[in-house]
């Protein structure tokens, strides 16, 4: 207790009220010796003015009294003025002085120190001297008045009053008054310092008791602050901050406690869980070997039954083969069907690849549909004929929700050492061997490094492609399409094309999809766009009005970005928004039905047209043609071309024909090679046509004359028609 006891009694100048108290004293002491010393200068001021009025009054008594004494030559008259004069405390001397200079009469005061010692120290006074230096007397004032006598000077009156006894008069009020306020001061000072330790200090110690107590733990005393001010209402919120801290601390300690209780209920449990955990981690090590779903081990184990299969092969110098397939058209059945069916057509297609695999083979499911095959000890001709098999064991039908189904795959083979040197390399290889056997409708596919799009030349193409549509190195060609009735051309579809300077021309096929994947379809879209609407505002200008169709891929519908781009465009051409018509693939239509619908119903707002391009390839259903918000379909190629020899593409076309007609929709025939063709179109009733018959894709120079006529000759073949330019 003796160091709280210290922070109390502490020295008085480092108390709280000790420099309060100085602080108040010096202000006080400050403030009445300033008022001290403006009264004295006021008083000096006042006196000073004082003097000079009464010395002035003096003088002009004199200067009223004397000319009768000094034209009578009356010294004893003279003498008895500067008589009078003697009587005033503060005059020093008074003279009076011919108009040359002469002195008449005077009077010098032997009390002022000045002259007294003058006169000690001189046996023979020379009063013109002496007054010499009484002029240069800082401490006299100094006057002189003129003695006339009707406007004729007959003397000068000089007068010295003397400044010090009212300087020192002035000089001890104001000590006096420093003493006063000295006095006051510390009066001043002892009654502040009893009310503020009374008042103030007290509560303050009883708050920094309470304090003290607090950190000794004594929570139960309170401070005793009997006032109303500022520091009563402290020491009630000190109190009940005090009371509620005593309350969280019991509450601390019951927490404690029942914490204790729950520790030793814990450990009790920690055992028991322990048990728990043990086989709850034999089941997780076994999930995490396998899938959850078919039971069949997942990617984790496929890879480490991949890195075995590499150092086995390298230490043995033997070989193996990777096969990885996905199931067509899988997302149709978990769209059509729901997702409990395709869990289940996957796990018996888990259990139909068991039963045709060898004990040796390792079977795994990648994810989703995907699956992958490791045989060890196999060549590119053993997996071959494993691929044929995986083929026939799911041609028989499934059967999910008492339906069947037919199910087939795409299969991807890779083999090592020729495809890849690690596990990586080699089932990227097995991934681009399945895409390519998917994309091209195969049965399966041995990887080969052409297929690849991710090889260093395709990475190299990529970075040209960038370059050239930064640099404008690409071209729209134009290709016709005609009314079949009329023989007018309607309007042109505008088509991509790159003339590499080194590769020379690059087939759209290569480039396009490549841009797809790469993230360059957007730059690569904008400049169709821009490019196919400048040249739209060349043909207007010429007076040619026909429509221009441009093509869109499943990757610019997705694009946020797109359809305010494109309005933007829209707006600032001069060409009608009506002579614009937009090409989306049906397959891309078929990847996410609702989107898209969805997509050309904003872009529909704008007034343009949508055609379904390569219908027939894409399996679409004539309820979504009724929700589509397009005005044709164009038949794929693949139909039109063989249809004079075979009737069931005759027989497709027609219905398609009849159907889109029914909609409302227009039709446009694809790949036209010949008139016959062109003439079979007209019999079932096809609206329009397009195709190398009638003209191959063309630059824009060469077409435009053509245009300006404004329809196709087929009577004439030699006729400048558009025929004739390819």
């Amino acid at each position: 207790m003796s160091e709280h006891s210290n922070l109390i009694d502490m020295p008085w100048r480092n108390s709280l009220v000790g420099k309060f108290v100085s602080l108040a004293v010096i202000v006080a002491f400050m403030i009445m010796s300033a008022s001290a010393f403006f009264n004295y200068q006021t008083q000096k001021t006042t006196t000073l003015s004082n003097i000079i009025s009464q010395s002035e009054m003096l003088g002009s008594f004199i200067v009223s009294i004397t000319p009768e004494a000094i034209l009578s030559y009356d010294f004893d008259a003279l003498n008895n003025y500067m008589e009078e004069i003697n009587k005033g405390e503060d005059v020093v001397y008074a003279i009076i002085l011919t108009p040359e200079g002469k002195p008449l009469t005077s009077y010098v005061d032997r009390r002022d120190n000045f002259i007294s010692e003058k006169m000690q120290n001189t046996k023979i006074i020379q009063l013109e001297k002496l007054i010499e230096e009484l002029t240069h007397n800082k401490n006299i004032i100094q006057q002189s008045f003129p003695i006339f006598y009707k406007n004729n000077l007959l003397g000068n009156f000089k007068l010295g009053v003397s400044k010090y006894r009212m300087e020192n008069d002035l000089r001890d009020k104001l000590v006096h008054q420093i003493i006063v306020s000295l006095i006051l001061t510390v009066l001043l000072g002892i009654g502040i310092f009893i009310v503020f330790r009374y008042y103030a200090m007290k509560p303050i110690k009883q708050l920094i008791l309470g304090a003290q107590r607090i950190s000794g733990g004594i929570l139960d005393k309170k401070v005793n602050i009997k006032s109303n001010d500022e520091l009563g209402h402290l020491g009630q919120a000190f109190n009940q901050m005090m009371a509620k801290l005593k309350s969280s601390i019991e509450d601390k300690d019951e927490a404690l406690t029942t914490v204790k209780e729950l520790n030793l209920y814990l450990e009790e449990r920690v055992v028991d869980r322990t048990k728990e955990l043990k086989e709850v981690n034999e089941q997780l090590e076994k999930l995490a070997m396998n899938d959850s779903l078919t039971g069949l081990p997942n990617r984790f184990s496929i890879q480490n039954r991949l890195n075995n299969l590499f150092i086995e092969a390298k230490r043995d110098s033997s070989f193996f083969t990777v096969v990885m397939m996905d199931l067509d058209r899988f997302k149709d059945i978990n769209d059509t069907l729901g997702h409990d069916c395709g869990d289940q057509l996957l796990i018996e297609v888990g259990l139909r690849l068991k039963e045709i695999l060898r004990p040796s083979d390792f079977l795994g499911r990648l994810g989703g549909d995907e699956f992958a095959i490791l045989l060890s000890e196999t060549d590119e001709n053993n997996a071959r004929t494993v691929a044929k098999k995986i083929q026939s064991a799911l041609e028989p039908s499934f059967y999910l929700s008492e339906m069947a189904f037919s199910v087939s795959a795409s299969i991807g083979i890779a083999a090592y050492p020729q495809h890849g040197n690690t596990s990586s390399t080699i089932l990227k290889s097995a991934d681009v061997a399945m895409y390519y056997a998917k994309k091209n409708k195969l049965e399966y596919y041995i990887y080969n490094p052409g297929a690849d799009r991710n090889t260093p030349d395709r990475l190299s193409l990529m970075s040209e492609l960038r370059q050239a549509i930064h640099e404008d190195q690409l071209e729209l060609f134009y290709q016709p399409e005609i009314d079949i009735n009329t023989s007018r051309i309607i309007g042109v579809e505008a088509l991509l094309r790159w003339n590499h300077p080194e590769r020379g021309f690059v087939p759209p096929d290569d480039f396009i999809p490549m841009a797809e994947q790469s993230g360059l379809i957007r730059p690569l879209t904008y400049w169709v766009l821009n490019s196919a609407i400048r040249q739209r505002e060349v043909w207007h200008d010429m007076g040619i009005n026909i429509l221009i169709s441009i093509n869109l891929s499943m990757h610019n519908l997705n694009d946020a970005e797109f359809a305010p781009q494109l309005e933007m465009l829209l707006q600032n051409t001069i060409v009608p928004v009506e002579y614009f018509e937009f090409e989306v693939t049906e397959s891309s239509i078929m990847d996410n039905p609702d989107h898209v619908v969805e997509v050309m119903d904003k872009l529909n707002t704008l007034n343009v047209s949508f055609a379904v391009d390569d219908f027939g390839t894409g399996y679409s259903s004539l309820s979504l043609l009724k929700k589509l918000p397009v005005h044709k379909l164009k038949i794929d190629k693949s139909f039109i071309m063989d249809m004079e020899s075979d009737s069931d593409d005759a027989a497709i076309v027609h219905s398609v024909i009849d159907m889109a007609h029914i909609l409302g929709l227009k039709v446009i025939a694809e790949g036209v090679e010949n008139g016959t063709v062109l003439k079979l179109l007209a019999s079932l009733g096809c609206d329009l046509a397009q195709g190398y018959h009638i003209s191959r894709p063309l630059p824009a120079k060469i077409i435009t004359p053509q245009l300006s006529l404004g329809s196709w000759d087929a009577s004439n073949p030699h006729s400048g028609s558009v025929h004739n330019l390819r």
